[in-house]
This record gives structure tokens, C-alpha cells and sequence, in this order.
């Protein structure tokens, strides 16, 4: 009876030293973590459009943590129009590149950029160029919803017409015996 009482005690000391440490860290974090300063008085938001923005936030908890290192298009409307209402925010500047950004998107950044200018408040957009190496249309469009647009003097403004391409895969498919069927209503 007394080596299992002697047993019990080691691990009791070894699971109460163990909670000591887990308490020790949790209060050096608490004290050591830095602290974020007061916001000014006066501010100006700024958004960088080149890092680019997720379509939706993941729902798998493993991907969530792994892959959210970019802000979802519902987050960066939400914050735009926080920053609208907030008074210390003064205007707005953003920075837009050759990220590939859908229509939707685009759009979707489009009437929250107005929505803000809506509010009297200056909105600027810097750019190096618009489709050096592929169509500008989007960042360009997405640029014209601002006040003022900057553009680095050696960048370039490669804007191209829209284009809807409908691939026609009928010789292909009847290659591999499918044969498509459609109904019709009329």
C-alpha cells in the first residue's frame, strides 16, 4: 500500500507542477504581450488591395488556421463602412495592384469606396501600374471609384475591352461517346 501511495504522490506533484507552469506562462504572456496604443485623434485608413481578399472565410477549423492570412470581402466591406461612420477617420487610401480580382469583388469594393466618399470624406489610390503584364480593366475600375488616382509615372494603363468566350466542345464529346441530351420548355 505505501509504493502506491508513493506512486499516487509523484504523479500528483508532477500534475500540480504541470499546472503551475501552464498558470506561470499564461500570466508572463498577459504581462509581457505588447499592448496596442490609443488610435490618434485623427486618422486615415488604409488598405492595400494587392494582397489581395478571400472570397469567403473558411469553415473548417484546420483550414481556418492555416489559411487565414487574408481578409474576406464581407470583413473588408464591414470595415470600410465602420470607418466611414467613425469620426476620426478622415479619409482613405489604398494602394491597388495587379492582383486578379473577380468582377464581384470589384464591385462589391466599388460601392463601399462610395459609400464613404458618400460621407464627405476623401478617398486616394495609388497604383504602380494597371496591366503591365495582362488586362487592367478590374484595378482600374476598381481605382475609378476614388477621388484621386495616383499612378507611378514609369507604371502602365493596359486597359482591354471585355471578352466572353463560350468553348464549343462538340466534336470532343461525341469523340468520347457522350452524347448530350437538353429539354426544352416552350
Amino acid at each position: 500500500m505505501s509504493v502506491r501511495r508513493f506512486f499516487v504522490g509523484i504523479l500528483a506533484s508532477i500534475g500540480f507542477l504541470i499546472v503551475l507552469l501552464i498558470v506561470a506562462a499564461a500570466l508572463t504572456g498577459y504581462f509581457l504581450w505588447p499592448k496596442s496604443a490609443p488610435l490618434a485623434g485623427k486618422m486615415m485608413l488604409e488598405i492595400d488591395f494587392e494582397k489581395g481578399l478571400q472570397e469567403y472565410a473558411p469553415t473548417e477549423q484546420v483550414a481556418g488556421l492555416i489559411g487565414r492570412k487574408k481578409l474576406s470581402v464581407r470583413e473588408m466591406v464591414l470595415a470600410i463602412q465602420k470607418a466611414a461612420e467613425d469620426r476620426r477617420v478622415i479619409g482613405l487610401v489604398a494602394r491597388v495592384g495587379s492582383q486578379a480580382m473577380g468582377l464581384a469583388t470589384v464591385q462589391e469594393m466599388r460601392s463601399a469606396i462610395t459609400a464613404f466618399r458618400g460621407k464627405n470624406k476623401p478617398a486616394f489610390v495609388y497604383s504602380e501600374t494597371f496591366g503591365e503584364f495582362g488586362p487592367g480593366n478590374g484595378p482600374y475600375y476598381l481605382a475609378a471609384a476614388f477621388d484621386k488616382i495616383c499612378l507611378q509615372p514609369s507604371g502602365d494603363v493596359g486597359l482591354t475591352g471585355l471578352v466572353y468566350q463560350t468553348p464549343f466542345l462538340k466534336e470532343t464529346l461525341t469523340k468520347l461517346g457522350v452524347y448530350p441530351e437538353f429539354g426544352r420548355r416552350g
